[in-house]
């Protein structure tokens, strides 16, 4: 694990990245460098960057370059030192970003941890990651989203003096959950993409490279558009100091990805809208249907509601008709019924009452003469 990855000369910071450079294909140290941060340790010019007073030294050498670092020198063990130190990703990524520089800027003057009132007359504490000014080239490394503000953008920006500035996040800050992604929308909205560092140990080589650009699509999320991802040492660095990438700018990439993502959502929109459309047509057939149905069950209802009320009035008038024809067979027999009581009484004095003859009256009850 490394331990001091800075240290402090002449009220200036010195990163552990700044002995690295690439030649010939190969990843090794500067000479010159490791000789003249050697020179000041022997020198005791050399200290912690936590302002304990402690003296350091530099650990380096050819053997494994995970381990180069600088140490507290042992007469100063006993000093009370607050340093804090630094994430190892965070230090690999910036071994690899000097390497990358080294390799396409081919420029002698790249320096590290620059602040910015070296370049400009500011007084704020805000520093370039890494820069060259004689090719114009500056690179604002972020590890933590925390460190990526407006005012340190702003104020990068603004003091940059025409230097083209290269903002780059590590690759974990990738991001595709559908959120505004706040702080990379900050850097995309200056530089125009996102550059994310996927770092693998101190390996420049073996370590990546990925250029994305948020949008937000049609249902409000935000999506991350991947423009390029490969190797970091298949990304070159312009004349204009811009990130090229297969002999093309990623500016230039974006733009178009950008706009065929755009394309590919307004396409998806008009097929939504078909596809709406489809389904209003649909809804409206459903709906006639469902009407003519309702239209036909409702005259069908209303035949038969027609239907029986005409049944129940011919019943009623079949009732009414038989009630009748009742009562006049009912007058008609109560008339004959009449008729023959008043012909029997008329017959009755001269109605031979006798052994053999039996005489009824007209309800048939048999009828005795009464001797008194």
């Amino acid at each position: 694990m490394v331990t001091r990855t800075q240290c402090l000369y002449r009220n200036k910071i010195i990163g552990i990245e700044s002995i690295y450079t690439v030649i010939d294909g190969k990843q090794i140290n500067i000479p010159e460098k490791l000789a003249d941060l050697r020179k000041k340790s022997r020198n005791n010019e050399l200290f912690c960057p936590c302002g304990c007073g402690s003296n350091l030294i530099l650990v380096a050498g050819e053997q494994n370059l995970r381990e180069q670092h600088f140490r507290i020198k042992e007469t100063n063990e006993a000093l009370n030192c607050t340093y804090v130190s630094e994430d190892e990703v965070s230090i690999n990524s910036k071994v690899i970003l000097k390497c990358w520089l080294e390799d396409k800027l081919k420029a002698p003057d790249i320096m590290s941890r620059v602040p910015i009132s070296e370049v400009d007359e500011t007084k704020r504490r805000y520093e370039f990651s890494f820069l060259s000014l004689s090719r114009m080239v500056g690179v604002n490394y972020s590890h933590e989203k925390e460190n990526v503000t407006d005012e340190k953008l702003d104020i990068l920006e603004r003091n940059s003096r025409g230097i083209h500035l290269i903002h780059l996040v590590d690759i974990f800050n990738l991001n595709s959950s559908g959120q505004f992604p706040e702080f990379l929308a900050k850097i995309q909205e200056r530089q125009g993409y996102c550059l994310f560092l996927g770092p693998n140990g101190n390996d420049y080589f073996k370590s990546s490279l990925s250029v994305a650009v948020y949008r937000k699509n049609l249902d409000g999320l935000w999506e991350q558009v991947l423009i390029a991802t490969d190797k970091i040492s298949n990304f070159e660095i312009g004349c204009s100091g811009e990130p090229v990438y297969q002999d093309v700018s990623i500016q230039a990439l974006a733009t178009e990805k950008i706009c065929q993502f755009d394309a590919e959502q307004e396409e998806l929109w008009r097929q939504r809208e078909i596809v709406k459309a489809e389904a209003e047509k649909a809804r409206a057939l459903r709906e006639a249907q469902m009407e003519k149905v309702r239209r036909e069950r409702k005259e069908t209802q209303k035949k038969e509601e027609d239907r029986l009320r005409k049944l129940a009035e011919e019943n009623r008038i079949r009732k009414e008709k038989e009630e009748a024809e009742k009562e006049a067979r009912k007058k008609q027999e109560e008339d004959q019924k009449s008729q023959r009581w008043e012909q029997f009484r008329k017959e009755l004095p001269t109605l031979p009452f006798d052994k053999i003859n039996i005489i009824s009256d007209p309800d048939g009850n048999r009828l005795y003469k009464c001797p008194y």
